[in-house]
């Protein structure tokens, strides 16, 4: 299961790192970090929105305590992400791992694409959520 996960922040990373040779960017590293940070909090919180309304029948008792846990996660998410990835140096170890393998794949912006859709599918979801499924108060 890591091998996938590893692969598609490859991806993300590979993108951003092409990016940045032909114009100037901010980090690379930091933003296929921040990518994918952002994917996984999207995950956590189609996960805890699922959780409160297919088995609790309940949703956060206000918007302030939402946005607050929202930010949390988020935040862990980033945090972690930032020890795994750019402190332990993890980023460059999956670069060199796959990156001669990429180059020789014909379809390899289809790997990105499908990267870019499975890091946007919980957004995707919450939002299909919030207009079928809205809060009445």
């Amino acid at each position: 299961p890591m091998k996938y996960l590893d692969y598609l922040y490859f991806n993300i990373y590979h993108h951003f790192h092409k990016v940045s040779q032909y114009r100037p960017t901010f980090n690379p590293r930091l933003q296929a970090m921040y990518l994918f940070s952002m994917g996984l909090g999207g995950w956590l919180l189609l996960l805890e929105a699922l959780y409160l309304h297919l088995l609790r029948h309940a949703w956060f008792s206000s918007p302030a305590q939402s946005t607050v846990f929202t930010t949390s996660v988020y935040l862990l998410s980033a945090v972690l992400f930032n020890h795994i990835f750019i402190q332990q140096d993890r980023d460059l170890k999956i670069f060199e791992k796959y990156e001669k393998k990429f180059n020789q794949h014909p379809r390899r912006s289809l790997h990105l694409i499908l990267s870019v859709i499975f890091l946007s599918t919980p957004y995707l979801v919450l939002f299909i959520n919030v207009l079928f499924f809205p809060r009445h108060r």
